[in-house]
């Protein structure tokens, strides 16, 4: 099996694992696994740190929002003025600690997905999927490999900007940053557009950037990811599997169920399983830097 089926195997059993039931085991189960796989297996040149970043404030707003908004449960920590719209009433630690489950589910979701744009090249992505999807492929590379391009871009604008004595002093400052990123990212398309036309895509059958060589690791990642979804369908369907969890009417410590538990281990173990990038694979093309998919012409 090869490293791009393997992961995106694994991010399909990690997403199941963290949205399905309202236990927050198997999703904090599931958080430390992406976070193993993004520590040992990401790209050389993606950072972990903007993720961090942006998993910590999701998860923050998440737990805030929902404890100040949600005036249910028996444990009451103070009060909010009743003619403050929306957020009057009594806020419970009830409310915070559902906060945190739905937190924990969601952070652990975006950081399983997020394996697909920092541990693989959206080249290796578009190859793993089989042919009938191609053209689905091609929008979903190009989709992924436009997000780094654009905040590299936003990055290298705002920098040459600060050089030429730009400096932000509101919110219609930021039209000197938008407008030139934009402008950037429609020309990048085009440019992919022409590109993919030049070299007849659609024509013929596709051709791969890199070869995928199988890996036996990877065949037993795809097997334990495998059964972590075979398990966490007949556990829910047969019931034998308790994935609920309540904070009210008063917040107690989740019991980690060895049945409940069972899939979200399993793609643990499968995360560490996963190898690394073959050498020269993180590499693009040398006639067109990013291009996911092409077609054979001749």
């Amino acid at each position: 099996m090869s490293r791009p089926v393997a992961v995106g195997v694994w991010v399909l059993a990690g997403l199941a694992v963290a949205l399905t039931g309202t236990d927050p085991w198997p999703p904090a189960i599931v958080l430390a696994a992406s976070l193993t796989l993004l520590a040992r297996r990401r790209l050389s040149d993606h950072r972990l740190g903007p993720l961090m970043v942006g998993l910590v404030v999701l998860g923050g707003l998440t737990v805030v929002s929902n404890g100040l908004l949600d005036h249910t449960g028996a444990t009451n920590l103070f009060t909010v003025p009743s003619w403050i719209p929306v957020l009057g009433g009594t806020v419970t630690a009830e409310g915070f600690a559902e906060g945190a489950d739905i937190a924990v589910r969601l952070v652990a979701a975006v950081s399983a997905t997020s394996c697909l744009c920092l541990v693989l090249e959206p080249t290796d992505l578009v190859d793993a999927l089989p042919g009938p999807l191609r053209h689905s492929a091609t929008m979903l590379g190009s989709a992924l490999n436009l997000v780094p391009a654009t905040a590299a871009s936003f990055v290298a604008i705002r920098d040459s900007q600060r050089l030429r004595g730009w400096k932000p002093t509101g919110p219609r400052a930021m039209v000197d940053l938008v407008v030139p990123v934009m402008l950037g990212a429609i020309e990048r398309s085009v440019q992919l557009a022409e590109s993919m036309d030049a070299r007849a895509f659609g024509t013929a059958a596709r051709t791969t950037a890199f070869p995928s060589e199988r890996d036996r690791r990877c065949t037993f990642t795809v097997a334990l990811a495998g059964l972590a979804l075979a398990g966490l369908v007949a556990g829910s369907v047969s019931g034998l599997v308790d994935l609920a969890w309540y904070p009210y009417p008063t917040p107690g410590v989740p019991s980690p169920a060895p049945a409940a538990t069972g899939p979200a281990l399993l793609v643990l173990l499968a995360a560490v399983l996963i190898p690394r990038a073959e050498p020269g694979s993180e590499e693009p093309g040398p006639d067109e830097p990013g291009l996911a998919v092409v077609g054979s012409g001749s």
